[in-house]
């Protein structure tokens, strides 16, 4: 696919998602892509004044998609690390251990007009490298992607990888921009992954499902709600008494069926059982059965692969883990805590 010249793409940026807005008054915005806690979006752009400053010159009406990142540091954990804090300190934290860098690999609108109808051949080659070059390039905190077609995005890819990256994205030609939508064979991510796999076995502890839902079924469609006042769950589609004022809400189908939302996963050193994180990439069996009967799961070894270990705070973290299978012929006392550090 990515040699087929169907597909143009670029390096994914291991950061985190942000959209920068200069509003039709001139105004600058920063929002993530999920809304707080209290449902609506927080902006964060005067935690990033010299990424704005350095945009002062493109037109009134523009939004523009990056990443947000630590060059040479990458990692979204660390950036909203620093994100997160009071506005205060995270310009302190950046002042003492480097600012901020905006990764920019998409634009929505220009001018006031939007694009999202707009393929993203037109959006990259006629706004980004276009209408906006000499304003986005040569800059301090601004980088823009760099997007290749044919056999140089795969050599993009071999090219990304070998130098530790994250991967690359390849959309194809014709494709507009489609906000929460991941419709097949239109965007893919193409990323790496560990070379070897590590074996892990099941501590019996779990962690509950979010009750939140934040599935890409449409809520006509969906079929887990509860009821708010009596707590009672159901299992088909409530979204007409919804509309109606029912006091029912969409919920997570892990957290409707009492299924486990992530389990802990260890390996043995020293002779003890050390925990390494939990991952939710498992089956719906052992969701529910580790429910339902912990002991019985506690010690089942599993192969696990994931894109790559971090360890961050004197703490592991497994990126995009999952099961390959069960290792049935293997006792948990052979999963040494020597494969996380080889790895």
């Amino acid at each position: 696919m990515a040699t087929s010249g169907e597909y143009i793409g670029s390096r994914k940026m291991d950061g985190a998602w942000n959209m920068i807005i200069r509003d039709l008054e001139g105004n600058f915005h920063m929002r993530s892509r999920t809304p707080g806690v209290n449902g609506g979006f927080v902006d964060k752009a005067e935690w990033v004044p010299h990424i704005c400053k350095e945009l002062e010159t493109i037109p009134n009406g523009t939004v523009l998609l990056g990443e947000i990142y630590f060059p040479n540091n990458e990692g979204s954990r660390k950036i909203t690390s620093v994100l997160n804090c009071l506005k205060d300190k995270c310009l302190e934290r950046q002042k003492k251990n480097g600012y901020l860098h905006f990764y920019i690999f998409d634009i929505i609108a220009y001018k006031g007009k939007s694009l999202i109808k707009e393929t993203i051949d037109i959006r990259i080659n006629h706004y980004l490298y276009y209408e906006l070059l000499d304003v986005l390039r040569n800059n301090n905190y601004i980088d823009l992607a760099e997007y290749k077609e044919g056999q140089e995005l795969w050599d993009l890819y071999g090219e990304v990888i070998a130098n530790g990256g994250e991967g690359i994205v390849i959309t194809k030609k014709t494709c507009a921009y489609l906000p929460g939508k991941r419709t097949a064979r239109m965007t893919l991510k193409m990323k790496k992954e560990l070379s070897d796999t590590i074996d892990v076995f099941l501590t019996g502890r779990y962690k509950l499902p979010v009750r939140e839902y934040k599935g890409k079924t449409s809520l006509e469609e969906y079929s887990y709600w509860e009821n708010v006042r009596t707590n009672e769950i159901y299992t088909e589609n409530k979204y007409e008494d919804y509309l109606n004022g029912a006091p029912v809400e969409p919920v997570s189908r892990h957290y409707a069926l009492k299924y486990a939302g992530s389990v802990e996963i260890a390996v043995m050193r020293d002779g003890e059982e050390f925990p390494v994180g939990y991952i939710s990439g498992i089956t719906d069996e052992i969701r529910k059965g580790i429910v339902i009967n912990p002991d019985k799961f506690k010690g089942k070894v599993f192969e696990l692969n994931c894109m790559e270990i971090e360890y961050i705070d004197n703490n592991y973290s497994f990126r995009h883990a999952k099961f390959v299978g069960e290792r049935k012929d293997k006792s948990y006392l052979d999963c040494d805590y020597s494969q996380i550090t080889k790895s």
